[in-house]
C-alpha cells in the first residue's frame, strides 16, 4: 500500500475507532424494529403472504405451510391470520417495545382496537425476523399455538 493511502486508511480507522469508543453504551443497546413492524403491517393489511415471507423465520413459515396443508376450514385467510380477531381493520400502528418485542396496534376508526406483539429473533445471517405473534386475548394465545391447532397438532 502506498504511504499516502496507508496514512489515509489509518486516519479513517482511528476516527472510526474514536467514534465507537466515545459512543455511550446505551446507543449500542437500543433496538428499533419499527421498520420490520411497518413492513409487517403493510403486508398483513394487504394479505400478501409473499411480502410476509421474508419477514418471518423459516420455522414459522414451515408452521404456516403445515397448517395450510392440513386444509382446516377454521384457518383464517392471510389478511387476518396474523391478528387476534378475524374482523378486518384498516389501522395498524407500530412501536418497538424492547429488544425482542414490537407492539402492533390494530384498530377501526372510532371502533375496536387491540395490541399484538411480534416476537423478534436474531437469525444466523445477521438479520432479525418475526418468530411468533403474541395475541391480545391471553398469554398462551400465540400464532404458533393457533397454527398447531389448524394443523391438527394442538
Amino acid at each position: 500500500m502506498r504511504p499516502r493511502a496507508a496514512a489515509a486508511a489509518l486516519s479513517v480507522a482511528c476516527a472510526l475507532g474514536a467514534s465507537l469508543v466515545g459512543a455511550p453504551a446505551s446507543a449500542a443497546s437500543k433496538y428499533n424494529w419499527d421498520a420490520i413492524g411497518v413492513a409487517f403491517c403493510q403486508a398483513t393489511l394487504s394479505g400478501d403472504m409473499a411480502a410476509i415471507r421474508p419477514l418471518i423465520t423459516d420455522s414459522l413459515a414451515q408452521n404456516i405451510e403445515a397448517a395450510a396443508a392440513a386444509g382446516n376450514p377454521a384457518m383464517p385467510p392471510s389478511r387476518v391470520l396474523f391478528q387476534t380477531y378475524v374482523n378486518v381493520v384498516p389501522g395498524c400502528e407500530v412501536q418497538t417495545r424492547n429488544a425482542a418485542l414490537v407492539e402492533i396496534r390494530r384498530s377501526q376508526p372510532g371502533g375496536p382496537a387491540w395490541s399484538e406483539y411480534l416476537v423478534i429473533v436474531p437469525e444466523i445471517d445477521g438479520g432479525s425476523r418475526i418468530d411468533d405473534v403474541l395475541f391480545a386475548t391471553r398469554k398462551s394465545d400465540t400464532l404458533r399455538s393457533r397454527l398447531a391447532q389448524y394443523a391438527g397438532n394442538g
